[in-house]
């Protein structure tokens, strides 16, 4: 009897541990942002036009890298980029690192300044408004 008393005594003392360790690590780990994954990029809608798209976004841990292309007014437009994201509330900024665009057959390489959306997030589709002039961006998320 003295050593099923001692058994139980140690079940419990590791069961205790046990939920201590697990409260704690869930409370140390990272929260995923909201924008974490794979995005298409189903269109761009100017204030007098809407493009759609190929290409897409993937945002993982503070990095994005995107691939996107369309024609606008018979244009065709390349843009390849990759660099750093925040999010801070429902505002998401991208940092370019390195951005190439080719427009018009002319070469770009140069990163374009820091970009803020103002995004929503509804189910798997993010709208992202462009603070600067409005434009918005619709994303559809693939993983």
């Amino acid at each position: 009897m003295k050593g099923l008393g001692r058994c139980w005594l140690q079940v419990t003392c590791a069961l205790v541990l046990a939920q201590a360790f697990a409260s704690e690590g869930a409370q140390s780990r990272p929260t995923v942002d909201p924008v974490t994954g794979v995005w298409k990029l189903e269109k761009i809608v100017y204030p007098s036009s809407t493009v759609e798209t190929q290409g897409g976004f993937i945002f993982l841990e503070g990095h994005y890298s995107t691939t996107v292309n369309f024609s606008l007014q018979g244009s065709q437009t390349n843009i390849s980029q990759f660099g750093g994201y925040t999010v801070d509330g429902n505002h998401l900024i991208l940092v370019p690192v390195v951005h190439v665009s080719t427009r018009a057959q002319t070469v770009i390489y140069e990163p374009e300044p820091p970009f803020t959306l103002e995004f929503t997030i509804t189910g798997d589709e993010m709208r992202g408004v462009a603070v600067k002039d409005g434009t918005t961006f619709i994303f559809r998320r693939i993983r």
